[in-house]
């Protein structure tokens, strides 16, 4: 599964305060996309629940395949 997400242009003073409050340590992109910075979030293409981190529709259908019933 492949996702991208764009953001708009992000003032220095933002991204200064941003990285000041420490919440991009330890996030896969340095974001978290159900957080403040969401905000800047223009456009986004692929899955949602991918950048929240597993892919639920492409992990359904594989399970699926496999013939495990939910």
């Amino acid at each position: 599964s492949t996702s991208s997400v764009r953001f708009a242009d992000l003032p220095a003073e933002v991204i200064e305060a941003y990285v000041a409050s420490g919440e991009p340590f330890g996030k896969a992109g340095a974001y978290a996309i159900q957080s403040a910075v969401a905000a800047w979030i223009a456009r986004i293409e692929g899955s949602y629940s991918g950048i929240m981190g597993l892919p639920l529709f492409e992990t359904a259908q594989l399970l699926r395949q496999a013939g495990v019933r939910f």
